[in-house]
């Protein structure tokens, strides 16, 4: 661990820390984020940091495992902080709302923490808000997920971004067909999420694949596009599984013209997720000009039977850091809440001064009192220094001096200072 003597970040690499102007920020972005969730009727939960690693096996395959942070509680129980929130809110689903009827939706936002960065980011831990919809099958509820994400991003502040939907169960009725190790079926398949085309054709040239086989999989990645690509893809396909598929994104792109979001929505039947648990839809959002998606989700059928609640569930989970950063390329930031009054004083106005920004805040004003006397141009110039919109200086006397945001100061009493402050 190095030390920064300067201040300038965090002293452990991947754990950034969050200035005020940030952490303003990311808390309006999730907090944006959230409401609108619970405009869709979705509840907020809150899931520890800390999971069993039993628990957390049931969502991640073994190298997913590597990448948390992994510890020995003191009865020697292998513990790990939580990499993503899907799971835990399954095991809750599962668990300490078993009674609950079904469907459940449920929203939650929280830190997650890795141990390797990916080739975008050196962020190690990143802040995260999603919603889950667990009891509820088909296309209706695969829409509405959809429809949600995109929503949450708007609410956000981004109007500009693409959601990419595939189906895995598309490309695993492609996959269950191939006559192949176990071992070459992997490696064909990490190539396909890693999008390392030169490394997949390497990989097929090395099988015992038919020629159409061997073409189909090199075509695989490139099914993208509107609903034109749905018909090119059943031309190609010959199992029952992916046929299903199909149909599944048909109807889900109908739904969505509902919502009005067709527009919003590419096909990538191409898309393969590393998570063990998709079993249909799946989608992810990017927004112009950054390479890593926004929010990322997808239907995850056989999770919760893990947990011993069998039940359909679909979900996403949007990535806060990445959001803003993606607002910051597009010149635009969120709203940051603003401080609306400055209240200094000089000594005979101490008390009035702690009074009125007292009586401010009861009625749900922002202010600020200074900590020390000034004098009053060097009132305004801190008033300005923290931001606030409206100063009020407290001295002599029994009427305090209003600076409003035009600049033309008044004196008044403090009773009608404060009334036209909430007024205003």
């Amino acid at each position: 661990m190095k030390a920064d003597p300067a201040g300038r970040g965090s002293t452990v690499a991947g754990f950034p820390d969050l200035l005020p102007e940030g952490a303003e920020a990311m808390r309006a972005t999730q907090e944006a984020i959230l409401a609108e969730m619970r405009a869709w009727g979705y509840r907020s939960v809150i899931t520890p940091s800390v999971e069993a690693l039993s628990v957390l096996g049931h969502g991640f395959h073994s190298d997913q495992l590597k990448r948390l942070f992994k510890f020995a509680d003191s009865d020697g129980a292998l513990l790990a902080l939580v990499g993503e929130r899907t799971v835990p809110v399954a095991r809750i689903a599962a668990g300490p709302l078993r009674g609950s009827p079904l469907p459940l939706r449920l929203s939650y936002a929280g830190p997650v923490i890795s141990q390797g960065s990916s080739g975008f980011t050196q962020r190690r831990e990143t802040r995260q808000a999603g919603a889950e919809l667990i009891g509820a099958g088909g296309a209706v509820a695969d829409a509405e997920v959809l429809a949600l994400a995109a929503a949450c991003i708007e609410a956000a502040g981004l109007k500009r971004f693409q959601i990419d939907v595939g189906h895995a169960g598309f490309f695993q009725g492609l996959f269950d067909s191939l006559k192949l190790p176990a071992a070459s079926k992997q490696a064909i398949k990490d190539s396909l999420i890693a999008r390392d085309f030169v490394t997949l054709e390497a990989l097929l040239d090395r099988t015992a694949l038919a020629s159409q086989e061997h073409e189909l999989l090199l075509q695989f990645p490139a099914l993208r596009g509107g609903s034109e690509i749905l018909e090119a893809a059943g031309k190609l396909v010959r199992n029952q599984r992916s046929e299903d598929a199909l149909w599944d994104l048909r109807e889900v792109q109908d739904l969505l013209l509902a919502y009005g979001r067709r527009d919003s929505v590419n096909l990538d039947l191409g898309a393969i997720r590393d998570f063990d648990y998709y079993t249909g839809l799946i989608f992810e959002s990017f927004g112009q000009d950054l390479g890593r998606p926004l929010a990322s989700g997808g239907r995850y059928d056989r999770l919760l039977a893990s947990f011993g609640r069998p039940a359909p569930a679909t979900g996403f989970v949007v990535f806060l850091d990445l959001v803003i950063e993606a607002m910051a390329q597009a010149g635009s930031t969120p709203a940051l809440p603003k401080l609306h009054v400055a209240v200094a004083w000089s000594e005979p106005g101490r008390i009035a001064a702690i009074r009125l920004g007292s009586s401010l805040r009861t009625f749900g004003v922002s202010a600020v009192v200074d900590t020390a006397p000034r004098l009053l141009p060097a009132a305004g110039r801190w008033s300005d220094e923290v931001g606030a919109t409206h100063l009020v200086y407290c001295g002599e006397g029994d009427q305090v001096t209003w600076r409003p945001p035009s600049g033309r100061q008044r004196r008044l009493s403090p009773e009608r200072a404060v009334a036209a402050l909430v007024e205003g």
